[in-house]
């Protein structure tokens, strides 16, 4: 049970840094469709089995929702980009919790390394936009992680949560997430602008609110 309790955790994190990434966006309403790959990880067969395959976010003004399907159940991510505060759903073999992360929760959790951008000239088509690339590189690591990006989805000024992707002039279409030494790899298979119902960023009822600290104590203090 602890190690389920650990893979959500890393779930969890990597759900609330997508969100993060799309937050200097000012894509208006409607929902992308993500493909999630894990790459370069020495893991386990039957936990990558567990990993979610794909990614939905829906956008409406400040609020963004993440929603990822686990082979341990579903995990859901709603993002105040005004407020600066991420909750994640955890419904988990039949236990459902909410948990709350303020802005210093997961800067605590993610780090904050500076990072450095160094574009180049490559272009291909991403769910149907041109996208460029840039390379990415993150103070401490030697690391270098590829990002594509769409200048036909307007972006605004940089977000404090992404400290130095600001620069780049678009909505990022695919990119690596990095958590807890696993790599996975986010890439747009469809942009589509619909109408968003706004109860879908409130936390149904049946759920218990749980702090990052409790969390952190069931997955052993880590």
């Amino acid at each position: 049970m602890k190690s389920i309790i650990k893979l959500a955790f890393t779930v969890v994190l990597i759900s609330l840094t997508a969100a993060i990434t799309h937050a200097q966006t000012k894509f208006t309403e409607g929902k992308i469709v993500y493909t999630i790959t894990m790459a370069d990880n020495d893991m386990d067969p039957q936990m990558a089995s567990m990993m979610p395959k794909e990614m939905t976010m829906s956008t409406k003004g400040d609020m963004s929702r993440l929603d990822m399907v686990t082979g341990m159940g579903n995990i859901v991510s709603i993002f105040d980009r005004k407020a600066k505060i991420g909750t994640t759903l955890m419904d988990i073999m039949g236990n459902k919790t909410a948990i709350k992360m303020t802005e210093a929760d997961i800067k605590k959790e993610q780090g904050d390394h500076k990072k450095t951008i160094k574009y180049l000239n490559d272009t291909k088509v991403i769910a149907g936009y041109t996208c460029h690339n840039a390379e990415v590189t993150t103070e401490g690591s030697k690391d270098k992680d590829i990002v594509w990006y769409s200048k036909d989805i307007t972006s605004s000024n940089p977000s404090a949560w992404r400290a130095g992707l600001g620069e780049i002039d678009g909505f990022l279409m695919e990119y690596t997430v990095n958590q807890r030494g696993m790599n996975m790899k986010m890439t747009a298979k469809s942009i589509t602008q619909i109408t968003i119902d706004e109860s879908i960023f409130k936390i149904p009822d049946g759920y218990k609110e749980m702090t990052m600290e409790q969390m952190k104590a069931m997955r052993g203090g880590h």
